[in-house]
């Protein structure tokens, strides 16, 4: 069951951000896959091995599907909020979407949680997961801010 909704939800995905227009180069796509692949596993490795807060399913189609989360679904979320949070004009704006972006992050971890791919443990409390989300979320928009600013310079000279 899980992997068919996950699956969906990453084919979804793709079709989603193939008809987006564009406002993320190809090399800012890539960079944003590339540091949101990288912030994921560091971030799991800390809280599942070193904390025990969080822990996988043992099945290995279950993992798999965990994997599709990690490394499809949760990228292309991130290249979709900043395809949006660069088209906003207001502060307000960009807020609510990081908000609403966060959120749906917290829920897609929450319902792999119900359909058993992982569970967290007694200690964890909801917060830890939507600080984890907003924390990805500024440190990607900084990211994605430095990374732009450097190739206008490059493009300038």
């Amino acid at each position: 069951m899980a992997i068919l909704i996950f699956c969906s939800l990453s084919v979804l995905l793709i079709l989603t951000f193939s008809v987006t227009k564009r406002r993320l180069h190809v090399f800012e796509g890539i960079i944003v896959w590339v540091l949101t692949v990288l912030l994921q596993n560091n971030f799991f490795w800390l809280i599942g091995l070193n904390y025990k807060l969080v822990e996988l399913s043992h099945h290995w189609i279950d993992y798999l599907v965990y994997d599709t989360i990690r490394s499809i679904i949760v990228p292309l979320g991130m290249m979709l909020f900043l395809e949006l949070h660069v088209s906003l004009d207001r502060r307000w704006k960009k807020l609510l979407n990081g908000a609403m972006f966060a959120a749906l992050f917290v829920g897609l971890e929450y319902l792999g949680e119900v359909l058993g791919l992982l569970s967290h443990s007694l200690h964890w409390r909801l917060w830890y997961s939507f600080a984890n989300w907003a924390l990805n979320l500024v440190v990607l928009g900084l990211a994605f801010k430095w990374i732009r600013s450097i190739s206008r310079k490059e493009v300038r000279i």
